[in-house]
């Protein structure tokens, strides 16, 4: 049986105002050689419906319905037990691409003989679409694992995976995390990929103010046991590498310490208080400082 060309995973959970969006994209998509894997999360609203029409219709689309609500990452890698592409690229139910985004990233895939092709961003805020800059990526050509900003560019979605990568490192999505699980997967995928090239053409549009996204509507505490969890897991997967000072330990790190001070979280646990020190001596200090000024600038304001 012949392999498409590309895996298209998209999880969703409830995402019945958004997912016809992103189903019509993929469907109108100039490459056509692809298979799209539908992973329904057990939701509960009207998606699931217009996820099975449009399976019955196109049949490079497949639905699969989860038992029972297991969370992003359990979504993700059930496409990935299931994808038959000899790439694979991962959509959100609330994003969209243009019809030429996926043929510029196979040509570039071809052309530069990449194991990870990055496409260019459009961020949607109030319905009006953007270029969506990212720290190191500013002009079309290969990029090397050190040119990768994990601050700006940590998210899969914008990006076009080989299927070999995946095989042979085993990458999976950790399902402990439901925030950052994105991140923990790139570096391990980045650092492992045989090349890495930018290609600036066609676009990947992401919904930047959607309502319901885990970031806005995540209880704090689970936050900030979900962003320790993610320190604790990037420090191993850099520290198995040779990168114990990676910057992106800090970044979480500050993640972590802003929703902890800003809402005055129980206290962090002994390992992560000395993990913390470990990657940033002062940031602790720094990053409390930040929030009181911004807390005392509010409390001012008129």
């Amino acid at each position: 049986m012949t392999r498409p060309a590309v895996s298209l995973i998209v999880p969703f959970y409830n995402a019945g105002t958004t997912l016809p969006d992103t189903l019509a994209s993929l469907a109108e998509s100039s490459c056509r050689d692809i298979e799209v894997l539908l992973i329904d999360d057990a939701s509960t609203d009207a998606a699931p419906e217009l996820a099975r029409a449009q399976a019955s219709r196109d049949p490079r689309f497949r639905y699969l319905c989860n038992p029972a609500n297991r969370g992003v990452s359990f979504s993700r890698n059930r496409g990935l037990d299931a994808a038959t592409g000899q790439w694979i690229a991962f959509v959100d139910a609330d994003d969209w691409i243009s019809s030429d985004w996926l043929a510029n990233l196979l040509a570039d895939a071809a052309a530069s003989r990449a194991e990870v092709v990055i496409g260019r961003t459009r961020r949607v805020r109030n319905g009006t679409a953007e270029d969506y800059p990212m720290q190191g990526l500013r002009r079309r050509g290969p990029l090397t694992f050190a040119d990768i900003v994990f601050k700006d560019n940590c998210v899969i979605w914008n990006k076009l995976y080989a299927a070999d990568v995946i095989h042979r490192e085993n990458l999976r999505f950790d399902e402990s995390l439901w925030i950052g699980e994105d991140l923990l997967f790139n570096f391990r995928a980045l650092h492992a990929a045989h090349g890495i090239f930018y290609s600036a053409q066609g676009h990947y549009h992401y919904r930047a103010d959607h309502p319901t996204s885990i970031m806005r509507s995540s209880p704090l505490a689970d936050r900030v046991a979900n962003f320790t969890r993610l320190l604790h897991r990037l420090h191993t997967a850099t520290d198995s590498v040779g990168l114990p000072r990676h910057p992106v330990l800090r970044k979480v790190a500050r993640d972590l310490l802003m929703d902890h001070y800003r809402h005055q979280t129980p206290p962090l646990d002994n390992a992560t208080r000395d993990l913390i020190r470990q990657i940033s001596p002062t940031l602790p200090l720094r990053v409390r400082a930040s929030v009181c000024r911004k807390a005392l600038r509010a409390r001012l304001a008129p």
